[in-house]
């Protein structure tokens, strides 16, 4: 099945357009009263900003608001669990993968949060850019910014390694 996600101001790109959440999987479930979305087996997201595959993504859903809080049977209303919020955040477990632009990134947890459009990537999570790679206990990756801080602790040090050509040396600088 494929969803739509519905769109909220955190769904704005620069210039004031909506956005469309594209998600895809072989299963989905929907808790209207806890707002959850849950997508199982293959699935991917798909945003102009970042793209997003896993085993499972739950999508938390902000409590409607408006016309969806009409009550069934009052004009305009939804049936009862029917009325869904906008997005909150959208979490993906299990062998997590995902793109934007140039980087890409692997982890076992990610959760995309709508509003400010950041990427917290946890379970040994690696960010890729280009030859570029780096990795640490947990990196917050900031899609709208193009920027990420990678976090060490006691599990994990930071560590980045950065690839150029042998004339291209931070210590000697270009030769």
């Amino acid at each position: 099945p494929a969803c739509h996600i519905a769109h909220g101001a955190g769904d704005l790109l620069a210039g004031g357009s909506l956005v469309e959440t594209r998600i895809t999987s072989d299963q989905l479930t929907y808790l209207a009263e806890k707002q959850l979305v849950i997508f199982d087996k293959n699935v991917h997201v798909v945003r102009p900003d970042i793209e997003i595959w896993a085993d499972r993504i739950t999508v938390y859903l902000k409590p409607p608001k408006g016309d969806a809080q009409k009550k069934e049977g009052e004009k305009g209303g939804m049936p009862a669990g029917m009325a869904a919020g906008d997005v909150d955040r959208i979490v993906a477990e299990r062998n997590v993968r995902m793109k934007s632009e140039n980087r890409n990134g692997t982890c076992a947890k990610a959760t995309y949060t709508m509003d400010d459009g950041v990427l917290l990537m946890e379970g040994d999570p690696r960010l890729t850019d280009g030859e570029n790679t780096v990795t640490g206990e947990t990196i917050k990756y900031f899609t709208e910014e193009n920027r990420s801080e990678v976090m060490g602790g006691s599990k994990k040090r930071v560590e980045a390694v950065f690839s150029g050509s042998k004339n291209s040396s931070p210590i000697r600088g270009n030769r």
